[in-house]
């Protein structure tokens, strides 16, 4: 059992618009934000997802498997934290949707959705930096306080310092009150010949003695003690060889075949604007002019299927074809 405890919090409250995806668009946020490590949980709808599950016999993420259409979010939970210096998420979801046999429910881990319209609650913890570290015993990465890991060993030495304490053999200099043959001196006030005997006190020469404390050598041999120390240090190469071990492949989403966007100054055929000319584009979104009347239309291609484009001979332009996206 591991437990971590975070005085200092934030709440943060995001939106996810149509169209947009995760979990690339939440990490931009909660970098905006320096949220590093924290909680999630969350609610809405998405157009479509993939999510996979952990084999724990095989000790990988199963294939990942898609819902194509619309479904609602019943849960939305995950946590954030740093993997190789990167903000790293990991969310559960279960889903829900409409199928031919009535309504359908899925679980697991969310690789990727787009939005269709998401509300999440994030809670930042601004005092408990949180890294992902590979758990050898059960093969997944498991949160961890990032302060344990070195920082924590390497401020024992300081707990070492109290071996030094040894200081108390000044303790030992109480053996010099011999002073006390300075409350002799009171009976030299009386000149009596008699209590002069008391100069035979040779108690003045145990005076001496107290050169004699080379008790103090001992303390030379309270030194060596801290040497044990760098016993201590043995865990903190052992801690960061620890940490060298590779980490486990987390799932990721199938891979589509790399798609031909429409550029400035390509032709394209709007299923609802007609023939255009792209006057701008930033990879999401394009600005259109028409042919018949130069407006000028703006639309999202994650709207749109962009069918594979043709080049015409006389001019050399790509002529794309713009559908709705079912």
């Amino acid at each position: 059992m591991n437990v971590l405890e975070a005085r200092r919090a934030r709440h943060l409250i995001i939106r996810l618009d149509r169209g947009e995806e995760l979990p690339a668009a939440l990490v931009r946020a909660l970098d905006e934000a320096e949220a590093r490590a924290g909680w999630i949980e969350g609610a809405g709808s998405l157009e479509q997802a993939e999510i996979a599950l952990f084999d724990q016999a095989s000790r990988t993420y199963a294939k990942t498997r898609v819902l194509d259409g619309p479904c609602d979010v019943v849960a939305l939970s995950g946590s954030i934290a740093l993997q190789q210096g990167e903000t790293s998420l990991r969310l559960s979801a279960t889903l829900a949707r409409e199928s031919g046999v009535g309504l359908q429910l899925a679980a697991g881990e969310l690789v990727w959705a787009r939005v269709y319209g998401l509300e999440l609650r994030v809670t930042a913890f601004d005092d408990l930096p949180l890294v992902r570290v590979l758990d050898a015993r059960t093969g997944l990465t498991q949160l961890t306080a990032q302060s344990t890991t070195l920082p924590a060993i390497v401020g024992e030495p300081p707990r070492a310092a109290p071996p030094a304490q040894p200081a108390e053999p000044t303790r030992a200099a109480p053996p010099a009150q011999p002073a006390e043959p300075t409350r002799a001196a009171p009976p030299a006030q009386p000149a009596e010949p008699t209590r002069a005997a008391p100069p035979a006190q040779p108690a003045e020469p145990t005076r001496a003695a107290p050169p004699a404390q080379p008790a103090e050598p001992p303390r030379a041999v309270v030194p060596p003690a801290p040497a044990a120390e760098p016993t201590r240090a043995a865990p903190a190469a052992a801690a960061v060889e620890s940490s060298a071990v590779p980490l486990p492949q987390r799932p990721v989403r199938r891979r589509q075949e790399e798609e031909a966007y429409p550029e400035v100054g390509d032709s394209v055929t709007h299923f609802h604007f007609g023939d255009c000319t792209v006057i701008s584009s930033d990879g999401e979104r394009i600005r259109l002019r028409q042919e018949r009347d130069g407006r000028v239309r703006e639309v999202s291609l994650t709207m749109l299927r962009i069918e594979p484009p043709t080049v015409d001979p006389a001019t050399g332009k790509k002529q794309f074809r713009l559908a709705r996206k079912n």
